[in-house]
């Protein structure tokens, strides 16, 4: 893998600026600009990006038509773009009749606030998450957290009353399912104020959570006055197939539904949506920012979410998870000896890889396959573990779709004729 001048001094420049916590650089990569669904490094060579921008750009990177881009947010006054953008973001949120909701700043903040609001409706201190699950950065998403690697415990002491029970994945037997509920039955459940969800893990391999459990779990909330949160920071908006994730399990109606990323087209905004008498339990500037529902997010936001609510477009999506589900069942048929398993569901995928080689470890064999991948204008991103994380645009065309996955089955022929140079591993963060 041929690094650039100009690229190293870049990094070089940025080493010397920037704090390790500012990034999560994998590879040698700076860019100069993004543009439709590419990438452009410094010497304008350009990526497809098969990551969506971290689903922070559901669309592609070309610019949304916003209408006035001269106003700014103003904390103390109604907005017109908020509103607008509001009316339309609750409507899909059919779990209950009578709901509100409230625009915040980024995902980590929406569920910071989503605790505070489980805490204040049901006036209980515990709140449960799963080993697995990333709820984000901010003090109260990071006490949520539990992802090796990610979050460690030198941060501490974290949030009280946080407990982080065993996740109980797709796949898992009937014995393991009773064994993570009765550790949830274990627990003071009336102390309980709220469980919150991810049910499919973004950042630990595209991990479904199982569904008999899911259910059990539900029934004993609704017993005991439990709230149940839904994470839908980066599933939401037909990620994987209905709008929000959670719809994948219609016997659960989620009281809250965070959200964030994508949502503001590329500018930072999160939001919770919920049930109206648990969402009325915070008072004004119990959880406000200043930039929370700026014009240029909600702008931005509601051009991308009128173009995702065209019927042509959703026909399309659908054609374009077919074609995922297509591929996915190909590369594990003829790379068995390599894919360890595939995960996920519509356009956020995981194929977890094998080392074939003792000089190598499954991390730096996926590692190998995705630099192999970025060589031939490629862009994938790995998160540290061995699985390559596939979530293309929900707009990118049929082309690009099978050009992208000509590109990961040519990588992996590479990987198995061993013929990925040892030095890329220098660039593994």
């Amino acid at each position: 893998m041929k690094v650039s001048k100009s690229t190293l001094d870049y990094i070089n420049r940025d080493k010397s600026i920037f704090a390790t916590v500012q990034h999560i650089a994998d590879l040698p990569f700076v860019i100069s600009k993004a543009q439709g669904f590419y990438l452009y490094d410094t010497e304008d060579k350009a990526y497809l990006d098969f990551t969506s921008g971290a689903c922070t750009m559901n669309l592609g990177y070309d610019r949304a038509h916003v209408a006035d881009s001269t106003s700014f947010p103003f904390p103390y006054a109604l907005g017109c773009a908020q509103i607008e953008y509001g009316s339309r973001l609750i409507e899909k949120y059919t779990f209950y009749k009578d709901k509100k909701m409230m625009f915040c700043v980024t995902g980590s903040d929406a569920n910071d606030g989503a605790i505070k609001i489980v805490r204040a409706y049901s006036q209980r201190k515990m709140v449960v998450t799963f080993s697995g699950n990333y709820h984000g950065t901010t003090y109260g998403a990071a006490s949520l957290t539990s992802l090796e690697g990610r979050l460690d415990n030198h941060l501490g002491p974290m949030l009280p009353y946080i407990t982080i029970l065993p996740f109980c994945p797709y796949d898992a037997s009937d014995e393991a399912v009773d064994e993570c509920l009765a550790r949830f039955t274990s627990l003071d459940l009336n102390d309980v104020a709220g469980v919150f969800l991810e049910c499919i893990q973004g950042d630990t391999g595209m991990l479904p959570i199982n569904t008999t459990f899911l259910e059990r779990l539900n029934a004993i909330c609704k017993e005991h006055k439990i709230l149940i949160v839904s994470d839908e920071v980066q599933m939401a908006c037909y990620r994987t197939g209905p709008f929000f994730s959670i719809e994948n399990y219609p016997f659960v109606k989620p009281d809250l539904i965070t959200m964030g990323k994508h949502i503001g087209g590329g500018i930072p905004l999160g939001a919770i949506i919920g049930r109206q008498e648990v969402m009325q339990s915070l008072k004004p500037c119990e959880h406000a920012f200043s930039m929370a529902g700026n014009f240029e997010a909600c702008m931005r936001g509601l051009y991308n979410f009128n173009i995702i609510e065209d019927r042509d477009f959703k026909l399309q999506l659908a054609k374009r998870i077919a074609l995922m589900d297509f591929f996915m069942d190909d590369l594990c048929h003829n790379f068995s000896d390599i894919v360890i398993k595939c995960c996920g569901v519509g356009l956020a995928r995981a194929v977890f890889v094998r080392s074939l080689y003792t000089s190598d470890t499954d991390n730096e064999a996926c590692y190998k396959i995705i630099c192999s991948c970025f060589g031939r204008g490629l862009y994938l991103m790995r998160i540290g573990s061995n699985w390559l994380r596939l979530e293309p645009f929900l707009n990118m065309p049929e082309d690009l779709m099978l050009k992208a996955f000509d590109i990961i089955k040519e990588a992996f022929y590479e990987y198995r004729s061993n013929k990925i140079d040892d030095g890329v591993k220098k660039y593994m963060s």
